[in-house]
């Protein structure tokens, strides 16, 4: 066992839960090597970094990719969470890239999103929303605050599942909450972690004003029956998560 109750007890209530440290060296350089490879940047040249935003590396299906989440620790604990042999074991880890903007004023974002919402640039169509069970955002180098970090929402995931016991899911332009959902978490730490996130957690990524890239492997893990129920949203929003339910 990965998680003990006190892990499963925090995802419950918030929503998101960090491990620190799941992954080793060996894999982490593996990815980055793939990574690099395959942008225009230079990874040993920092001023080919500088104001290129945010941006998706067009790999994410390499062997070197899919052992940072599909395989151990990784993935199992991603499965006592959901359900032993509940979810598909096999994906990609697309790595997402914030690039950094020195010497830029820092402001924590005011607002995030729900996965699988059209919007103008995310290529999702119109009138399709899109559905996972499991987020895992997973660094592989060091992510200091101020620094990019992954930031979710504490509790929104609740918040969510109550709305869509009296709302349509396609009601929600863009995945964006019509109301103030408070302040974001923002999570920060070296290569390695891990932040495991509910599918109906808001979430964005933060400003990076540091001097490094943030370089995180993201997967959306799915149930094996996740088509059959997509569309319910029981009372007790735990009753396809045997893991934690």
């Amino acid at each position: 066992m990965f998680l003990n109750d006190e892990d499963k007890k925090h995802f419950k209530e918030f929503g998101y839960l960090i491990k620190r440290g799941v992954i080793d060296s060996e894999r982490i350089e593996a990815a980055l090597d793939v990574i690099w490879e395959n942008i225009e940047e230079d990874r040993n040249d920092p001023e080919t970094w500088v104001g290129k935003g945010y941006r998706v590396a067009p790999v994410g299906g390499e062997d070197a990719l899919k052992r940072i989440v599909y395989s151990d620790p990784v993935f199992s604990m991603a499965e006592e969470l959901v359900g032993k042999g509940k979810l598909h074991s096999d994906g990609g880890a697309g790595p997402h890239l914030g690039f950094p903007n020195s010497g830029a004023d820092w402001n924590p974002p005011k607002q995030g999103h729900l996965d699988g919402y059209h919007t103008l640039s995310n290529g999702v169509p119109k009138g399709v929303v899109g559905s996972f069970t499991l987020g895992a955002t997973v660094y592989l180098d060091e992510v200091p605050p101020q620094g990019g970090g992954f930031t979710v929402w504490p509790g929104s995931h609740i918040v969510w599942a109550e709305y869509f016991q009296y709302h349509d899911i396609d009601s929600l332009p863009g995945g964006v909450a019509p109301f103030d959902l408070g302040e974001g978490f923002e999570f920060t730490g070296s290569a390695g972690d891990v932040c495991f996130w509910h599918h109906q957690m808001t979430h964005t990524a933060g400003s990076n004003v540091g001097h490094n890239v943030r370089v995180a492997a993201i997967s959306r893990l799915r149930r094996k029956d996740l088509n059959d129920i997509k569309d319910e949203f029981p009372e007790d929003m735990w009753q396809y998560w045997e893991g934690i339910g």
